[in-house]
């Protein structure tokens, strides 16, 4: 029935596709106003962000990225960050419940663990999961946010290793300026929700210090889910010379959890009602260092370090249709440490090129307690890996004709253990000033090394697998409407997946098997409507096609439309409203077997009040109160009212 489903739900896709696709040409041709990287989105100042180590904006890039500001975070109040990221184009982001259970992220259909995910430009993947190296984005803090960049397809001629289906960094906040600043937040909603932090710098331009702190609550320890979440960061930055400029930063989660397990069918099918409990400890540090300007040459070095400690003891499932999964301890440790060096020149406003080498090294420990076999004792299984890996890159940007621009980079790596991996990315901007529009090409192709867990785990180890490997050919048209900013804009993509790490239930070992070819488009409208009107409107259809016995993808609806629109009531006051459209999609449970799960449609408003320094904000989260799952057997979010107010001194 799963397999009708998913060839049903195919053929839908398709004809949506060629559909949305005539569309989105048209309203990009026709649309009479507005509609563009608007106030929500939008472009920035030259600046490095993700997709590029050269200085660019988002538009300027071959590549599809998309910058969520500060200013967006604040106008839609989210009480997670998974909420601004299922915002954008591509991407579908589930949670295991309400709260508490693990929250991954889908880029155009790759694996949660096909997406390399930085914080301040450090990876924070934890390869001895067993959830292979995905990162629970439910460990991050969303009033810690500045801004969130994110590369919708593979940016290995970039990051390297990880980076096989998409990039997301995440920027914490940096306050700037001189002498005393800060800022301080609180909040209060149903469902025993509450949040409070603040951040506090001081100094001037040559020398400035910052700490932040905060604290999130979500459920009791008592109800089906619960999420605590404690964080800290602190920086220094000195620029004692206008050649030299510096930075030393930390950075600390702790997330604690619990919740039913994925299979397990959730509050609503699970037959044992015990909760899987997660104690998580996430650290970041390091330093940035930078000499000289890029109109001559700038030398750049980071050194940085991330470790992650978790103990989990996860609750039995019972078999129903498929197998049972005993109650098991896990106890893991991981570090990466990571030595940067680039350097940059600019040759004129169109040319300009980088060229650096990187050395990582990880290590990474599990121990895991449970009875996993026939003769009724506790079996504890273990492992230990580490690997280094040394990689060379370089990265160039040059206008060959006016208003022509190529992108190219390349990247070697030469991971421990496993043969070098070369990967390139190839881009063109072509510009028409006239009509106001513009057209990018881009190629680029990704790798994933094996994960620890898929190496090492005693039940299921392989040590010959091979890297995952991905390709991507990708067409953009923006068009730009009217003289106010508003734009419209279509991505047309394939991206092929090979060489996927699988289980084999036959030989009980992971393997590499497999191909996913994935085509999608995804059209999205800018629109500034008067003054006082802006509004966002992005749709996602994609054409999945595994390969090669592969079993349908769980958790990948081909279908998404997604909205939201903020209206300046007064210059003080501002109302909010977001739309969340998801299609069908195959998941699965012990209890049920694979099931086609329904589509589901989410609103989400609120009214914020801005008195001097202080913002005061009403949010409601469901607000129609729908009920959906996007797991087996987990509500999603009920209704819910929630109370801000945050100050800046």
């Amino acid at each position: 029935m799963g397999v009708l489903n998913t060839a049903r739900r195919k053929h839908r896709s398709r004809v949506d596709l060629a559909v949305l696709s005539a569309a989105a040409l048209q309203l990009a041709a026709l649309a009479p106003a507005a509609w563009a990287q608007s106030d929500a989105i939008r472009s920035l100042q030259e600046v490095t962000i993700v997709g590029s180590r050269l200085l660019s904006t988002p538009t300027g890039l071959a590549q599809n990225v998309t910058v969520i500001d500060a200013k967006q975070i604040q106008e839609l109040n989210p009480s997670r960050v998974e909420d601004i990221l299922s915002q954008v184009g591509g991407v579908y982001v589930d949670s295991a419940g309400k709260t508490g259970g693990f929250s991954s992220l889908y880029m155009r259909a790759g694996e949660n663990s096909h997406l390399l995910v930085m914080i301040d430009g450090v990876k924070v993947n934890d390869s001895t999961t067993t959830r292979g190296s995905a990162y629970d984005l439910s460990s991050i803090d969303v009033n810690q946010i500045e801004r969130i960049e994110i590369l919708r397809g593979p940016g290995s001629a970039i990051y390297g290793g990880e980076a096989l289906a998409g990039v997301i960094n995440i920027i914490t906040r940096r306050r700037t300026g001189t002498g005393v600043q800060g800022s301080v937040y609180g909040g209060l909603g149903q469902e025993n929700y509450s949040r409070a932090g603040g951040t506090v710098s001081m100094g001037d331009d040559a020398l400035r210090g910052q700490l932040s702190l905060g604290t999130m609550r979500d459920g009791k320890s008592t109800d089906d889910a619960y999420l605590r979440l404690n964080t800290f960061s602190g920086s220094l930055r000195f620029a004692p010379g206008n050649q030299f400029d510096g930075e030393v930063f930390a950075h600390h989660t702790e997330r604690k959890s619990g919740a039913f397990p994925d299979d397990s069918g959730g509050p609503r099918l699970a037959v044992n009602r015990a909760k899987t409990i997660r104690d998580a400890n996430d650290t970041t540090y390091g330093v940035h260092l930078g000499w000289g300007e890029l109109q001559s040459l700038r030398i750049q070095g980071q050194a940085s370090v991330y470790e992650r400690k978790e103990k989990a003891d996860n609750a039995a499932i019972d078999a129903g249709v498929r197998f049972p999964v005993p109650q098991f301890t896990t106890d893991s440790d991981f570090k990466r440490t990571s030595l940067q060096l680039t350097a940059a020149h600019n040759w004129s406003a169109t040319t300009s090129m980088v060229v650096g080498v990187e050395r990582q090294n990880e290590k990474g420990e599990l121990t895991s307690v449970g009875i996993f076999g026939f003769g009724g004792n506790p079996d504890v299984l273990t492992f230990a890996l580490d690997r280094g890996t040394n990689s060379i890159f370089a990265e160039g940007r040059f206008e060959v004709a006016p208003k022509v621009e190529v992108q190219l980079g390349i990247r070697h790596d030469k991971v421990e253990g496993l043969s070098g991996e070369t990967t390139p990315h190839l881009g063109l901007v072509w510009t028409l000033p006239a009509a106001g529009t513009t057209l990018k090409a881009s190629y680029s192709e990704g790798f994933k090394p094996p994960s620890f867990f898929a190496l090492g785990f005693p039940i299921g180890a392989n040590p010959n697998l091979k890297p995952e490997q991905s390709k991507n050919t990708e067409l953009t048209l923006v068009q730009r409407l009217g003289s106010d900013g508003s734009t419209a804009q279509v991505s047309v993509y394939q991206i092929d997946y090979k060489n996927l790490v699988d289980f084999d239930a036959n030989t009980f070992t992971n393997v590499n098997r497999g191909k996913i070819v994935v085509k999608g488009i995804e059209p999205s409208l800018n629109l500034r409507i008067a003054s006082a009107v802006r509004a966002q409107v992005t749709a996602t259809l994609l054409d999945i096609s595994e390969r090669d016995g592969l079993a349908p993808l769980r958790n990948r609806p081909e279908r998404r439309l997604t909205a939201y629109t903020v209206y300046d009531v007064t210059d003080r006051s501002s109302l909010h409203a977001a739309l969340n459209c998801t299609g069908n999609f195959l998941d699965r449970s012990n209890p049920t077997g694979d099931i086609e799960m329904p589509g589901f449609a989410t609103v989400d408003a609120g009214y914020t009040l801005r008195w001097q320094q202080l913002r005061f904000t009403l949010s409601v989260d469901n607000l129609l109160n729908r009920h959906y799952e996007q797991f087996v057997g987990f509500p999603g979010q009920d209704r819910r009212f929630r109370i801000e107010v945050r100050g800046d001194f």
